[in-house]
C-alpha cells in the first residue's frame, strides 16, 4: 500500500495561471469550475477579488489526472473507490447552469 506523499511544498496556481489555462482550453469560467470540480459559483473566488481562494493540491490533482489517465485508467481507480465502498456514477448528467445572478443590460436599457 502506498501513502499519500506528505504535502509540504505545495504552490497553488495563481488567478493569471488560472487564466492562461482557460485561455489554452478555450474553456468557459462554467467549464473551468467542473474541470476543477468545484461549484460554478466557486469559480470566481479562485480566479479573483482582493485575496483569491487557492485551488488545492487536490483539485489540482484531480484535474491533471483527468488530463493525462485514460479512460481505462479512470474506470480502475473508479472501480477501485468501488472496492472500499465509496462509488460514483460518472455518466450521470451534470446539474443545468445555473442562470446569471443579474440581467444583462440590452441597448434600451
Amino acid at each position: 500500500m502506498r501513502m499519500t506523499p506528505p504535502i509540504n511544498e505545495y504552490r497553488a496556481p495563481t488567478p493569471a495561471d488560472l487564466q492562461q489555462l482557460k485561455e489554452q482550453f478555450g474553456l468557459t469560467s462554467y467549464e473551468m469550475a467542473r474541470l476543477f470540480a468545484v461549484q460554478p459559483e466557486q469559480w470566481r473566488k479562485h480566479t479573483g477579488g482582493l485575496s483569491p481562494r487557492e485551488i488545492s493540491v487536490t483539485r489540482a490533482f484531480f484535474m491533471a489526472a483527468f488530463q493525462v489517465l485514460s479512460n481505462e485508467e479512470i474506470e480502475r481507480i473508479v472501480a477501485y473507490m468501488a472496492s472500499f465502498g465509496a462509488s460514483w456514477n460518472m455518466d450521470a448528467e451534470p446539474a443545468p447552469r445555473p442562470e446569471p445572478r443579474y440581467r444583462q443590460r440590452n441597448e434600451a436599457s
